[in-house]
């Protein structure tokens, strides 16, 4: 069944040495961050998918001042949609691991990368030969091979209806357009060989990263949150240096390091934690709110406000 196909930064300047909490921004460095970016699982969004009403102010505060906000995501465009609803961010938005850059609201790519169909189909045969589900994003659908109780879970939390249409390979064939990406779905202690599995046959060919305990995404080569987030700076005329952002996960950790802020939340993985200086609170708290009460707004930006 076809799926209908959609239409260099300056240095990073970090905080570094001991791990800083949400009450201590005097150690920040004096600098100003005009685009603030956020990761939705676990991060923006509480256990029940939602997103607390302090941080939804916080939020308003900063774009009310002209800051830029944004959402950095595994997620596709359609999946977003209530939280752009909710938060109504007022800049591009980071898409499938960093594969897409996309305006929300005028439907505008900025950036988009995708796998190639070859590579995907040898990815897709060694994912089934692994025992792992897989999700294929090909234009706006997320197509799987039959449904199961692994692929309802997926599913529920994507908040978008699967197309089912068998073999996954042979349907990519009739694609009209290239896929975007895999998510392959299963026990946490199969992601290690699969990953091995996948680097061995495909290399340089595919990124991949494991964004929960049981998901590891098959992505176009050289995708990565930081990679779009490049993109996306570029495209606002804004630094890397002057970006802000928040995450939980190993898909984060490599915009958290890169950028001019990287804020680790207090369930982060214990990798993003140990790399990551600066943790906040819990997702299911104003952790953020909290956070970002230590700053001020001016000039379409956020600095550390003084005490």
């Amino acid at each position: 069944m076809p799926a209908k196909c959609r239409s260099p930064a300056a240095p990073s300047t970090r905080t570094t040495g001991a791990q800083v909490d949400c009450d201590d921004v005097s150690r920040y460095p004096r600098l100003m961050y005009r685009l603030v970016l956020f990761d939705l699982d676990a991060t923006l969004l509480d256990a029940r998918r939602q997103v607390h009403e302090d941080n939804v102010r916080a939020l308003a505060r900063l774009m009310a001042g002209g800051v830029k906000v944004g959402l950095a995501t595994g997620r596709p465009p359609l999946s977003v949609a209530p939280y752009v609803e909710r938060v109504k961010p007022n800049a591009p938005l980071v898409h499938f691991n960093g594969a897409m850059v996309r305006d929300f609201a005028s439907g505008r790519v900025i950036f988009e990368k995708s796998l190639e169909r070859a590579v995907a189909k040898g990815c897709l045969a060694i994912a089934r030969a692994h025992g792992f589900h897989a999700n294929l994003y090909v234009g706006s659908e997320i197509w799987i091979e039959r449904t199961t109780p692994t692929s309802q879970e997926s599913e529920r939390k994507d908040g978008v209806p699967h197309t089912v249409v068998g073999a996954l390979a042979p349907a990519l064939d009739g694609a009209l357009c290239a896929p975007t990406k895999i998510l392959c779905i299963g026990p946490p202690e199969g992601i290690a060989p699969l990953t091995e599995a996948l680097a061995r046959a495909h290399g340089a060919e595919v990124a991949l990263v494991n964004s929960e305990p049981s998901y590891l995404e098959v992505l176009p080569p050289g995708c990565s949150k930081l990679e779009a987030t490049r993109e996306l700076a570029r495209h606002l005329s804004i630094d890397l240096a002057e970006v802000m952002a928040f995450g939980d996960n190993l898909n984060d950790l490599e915009l958290l390091t890169g950028c001019g802020l990287g804020v680790a939340m207090g369930n982060s993985h214990a990798r993003v934690l140990a790399e990551v200086p600066t943790h906040i609170g819990h997702h299911d708290t104003d952790a953020i709110a909290r956070f970002l009460d230590g700053f001020v707004v001016e000039h379409g930006a956020v600095r550390r406000s003084p005490r």
